[in-house]
This record gives structure tokens, sequence and C-alpha cells, in this order.
């Protein structure tokens, strides 16, 4: 399978300290970051053997000076995406550059509603700040989505989330689960119930509002099982969160799923990081190699962690045996943080494979 989506960290810097930060961001650029030469040179390897979409993320991208000149060159050969913080580097005068540079879509975190949001981020005022950004990314007619990650401290904000995306029509509602990596500890993961509820209510979101779940592969399942008219097991805090969200307005026309269905760690995807390590996904960190020393098309098509990952029959556990491995198969992420093994498996799915009943 070739990548249909490369995640590119530019930098780790940032100026935001966030708690659950994959990247453990810094203040100042890593004097050991790709350089921009180095990054254009990247982009024509990756050109030469596939035609993913990339996403520069970080760290915050906005920190580094060339950053345009990087889309710029991206931009001719693929689909680029960008993620950045909500910070007084987002002016409107910089969206212009990226939107100008090809950029197709940004992103931008909303993490719960402003208390929260500001707790988070580690910052006061980055919630204002976040929503002027997205604001001003209307203004200059540049696509953008609103990622949130999910912890046990916001989830019953999810639904004042949901009404802000449809009040600020945004193009994409993309929900991070958290992965316990960086600075994220396992006690803000919601448990295994909290997963299949919030999944579960995500997949009647869909109706009013395009909306994707990330480091959550088995909502591909729940999405198999509801079609069907199958019900997975939910608890009080579905229906709670579905009451919550009663009043969203109009269904919207059904559309087709993404391309992406069958995309993760490692299978249809790599990551990038600032240094040039390439892993199989930003929070499955085992490096694969380093396209400094290697080919990048060498490291995602032979490199033992990646071949093992693109057949779902090694998976271990309830996943190896499970009849979704196919357009599932867990996250690797979360499963290599909880037991250190990445073929383990999913530790926050209840569902119960067919095999084992």
């Amino acid at each position: 399978m070739d990548p249909f989506i490369v995640f590119w960290e530019l930098t780790r810097a940032c100026m935001l300290a966030c708690k659950h930060c994959r990247a453990k961001a810094i203040t100042k650029r890593d004097p050991r970051e790709l350089s921009t030469q180095e990054c254009l040179d990247l982009i024509d390897e990756i050109a030469e053997f596939a035609k993913p979409m990339i996403v520069f993320t970080g760290g915050d991208p906005l920190m580094r000076e060339d950053l345009a000149d990087i889309v710029s060159y991206a931009s001719k050969k693929f689909r680029v995406s960008i993620a950045f913080s909500g910070t007084e580097l987002a002016t409107i005068e910089k969206l212009e550059e990226l939107k100008d540079a090809g950029v197709s879509r940004i992103a931008v975190s909303i993490d719960g509603i402003e208390n929260t949001h500001d707790e988070f981020r580690g910052i006061k005022g980055t919630f204002r700040k976040s929503i002027e950004v997205l604001k001003s990314a209307k203004e200059v007619g540049l696509s953008f989505q609103i990622n949130t990650t999910v912890v046990k401290q916001n989830i019953r904000e999810l639904p004042k989330v949901a009404k802000l995306c449809k009040e600020l029509n945004t193009d994409m509602w993309d929900v991070f689960f958290l992965v316990p990596t960086g600075r994220a500890k396992l006690d803000l993961m919601p448990n295994p119930q909290e997963f299949e509820d919030v999944l579960c209510w995500l997949y009647d979101l869909k109706k009013f509002m395009n909306v994707k779940s990330s480091a959550a592969v088995h909502f591909r399942r729940i999405e198999v099982m509801r079609d069907r008219g199958e019900m997975p097991r939910v608890s009080d805090l579905y229906y709670w969160l579905l009451k919550e969200t009663r009043d969203l307005g109009e269904e919207r026309k059904a559309t087709k799923p993404e391309m992406r269905a069958f995309v993760t760690d490692g299978r249809g995807m790599f990551f990038i990081s600032h240094i040039g390590e390439v892993y199989p996904s930003g929070f499955l960190q085992i490096s694969a190699g380093n396209v400094r020393e290697r080919d990048v098309e060498e490291i995602y098509k032979n490199s033992e962690i990646f071949v093992k990952l693109r057949d779902p029959n090694n998976l271990k556990g309830k996943c190896g045996i499970c009849e979704f491995r196919f357009i599932c198969g867990g996250s690797r992420a979360r499963a290599y943080a909880l037991s250190n093994d990445y073929l383990a498996e999913e530790p926050c799915c209840i569902y119960t494979p067919r095999g084992a009943r």
C-alpha cells in the first residue's frame, strides 16, 4: 500500500505548553532540524514513489521562517494541509501567505470551552485567539478544520465544541483520542467504555457535520455495525451526549466515506520528525530509519516495523482474530504505550470478536 497521508513535524518549537503534547514541544527551534534544502529534497523523494496528502505539523510550523517556501514547493506536487497553534504568529497576513503558497486546509485545536482549553494549552487567552484565527481563515477563504483531543476532563464539553464547529461552519471536526505518549499522562485517557460511547455518538453527528476520528480506528468498526443496524454496547454517557446535541439543526446530505478508511499507523501512513526520523505515526515513535541516511521509500516499504504493520494478521490478542482487523486493527500507538508491544491488542476497545465469543 502506497502512503495515502504523510504527517511531517517541521519543528518541535512552540509558544504553548500543552498538557497532552505528543511532541513535548520546546520554546526554541532545535538546531538539528531538517534545513530548507533538505525539506525540498525530501519532498522530491516522496513524489518519486507516491502522491500522498502532506500534513505539516509541529510543535508549531509557524515558528519556521521558511514555512511558506516549503509549503509552496510541496503544494506543486501534493495536496498540503497544515496544523498550527492559535497564537499571535497566526496573523491574517500569515494566513493569506499560506493560502497563496497553496495550502488546501489549516487545522487549529479547540480542546474544550475557554477555561478548559486554556488550562490544557498552558496559556490564558489561547481559546479566544484560536477562535479569532479560525474566523480570519474564513475571511481569507481558507478551508479549516477544528482538532479536539478527547480526555477525561473534557468529555462533557464535547457537545459544546460540536456546536461551536457548526456555528463556525467548520469544514471538518477531527476528534483525536488521547495516546499516553509525550507529555500526555495515562490518567488523562478516557476508559474503553467512554471511547465506545463517544465514537458511537460521533457516528450520529455525521448526519449534521463532517466529523472523523484520529487515533481511534475502531470508529470504522462502529460505522460498519451502525450502517447494518447493529448497535454497539453503550452506556448512559452516549445517551447524554446525544441529548445534548439534539438541536444541531437540519441533517446534511450523505457523503461517500474518505479513501483513508483503511489507513492507520504504518499502513498507508507515516510520520517524519523534525530531525528526519521516520515513524509509523507521530504517536508511535519507533524509528524505522532517518531520511538523512536512507531513502524514504526504502524506509517505508522495507523496514521491519512497516512490513509487520501492513499485515493485520500479525496483530496479537483479540485484534489478531477480529473480523474487523483489515479495516481497523486498533491503535498501534496506544497498544505500544500501554504494553510496549506495537502488535498487542488495542487496550481501549470493548468489542469482543466473533472468534472469541
